[in-house]
C-alpha cells in the first residue's frame, strides 16, 4: 500500500493541495473501504479519484518526511 501512495503522489508534479479542515491541517483519511474504492476508480483511469487519494494520505507523507 505504501508504494503506491509514492507512485500516486510522485505522478503528480503540479499537487494542489485543497485544505478542507482549515489552514494548516489534513484532510481526514480515507476509511479502508473508500480507499479501497478510490485505487479501483484511479485504476481504471479516475483522476478525480487519484488526486482524492493524494489528498488523504498528505498526513502520512508529513510523518514521513519528518522521521
Amino acid at each position: 500500500m505504501l508504494s503506491a501512495t509514492f507512485a500516486i503522489f510522485l505522478m503528480s508534479p503540479f499537487l494542489m493541495l485543497r485544505m478542507s479542515e482549515g489552514a494548516g491541517s489534513f484532510p481526514k483519511p480515507l476509511s479502508a473501504a473508500d480507499e479501497q474504492k478510490y485505487i479501483e476508480l484511479f485504476i481504471h483511469g479516475d483522476m478525480e479519484a487519484r488526486n482524492i487519494l493524494i489528498e488523504r494520505n498528505l498526513r502520512l507523507v508529513a510523518h514521513i518526511i519528518n522521521n
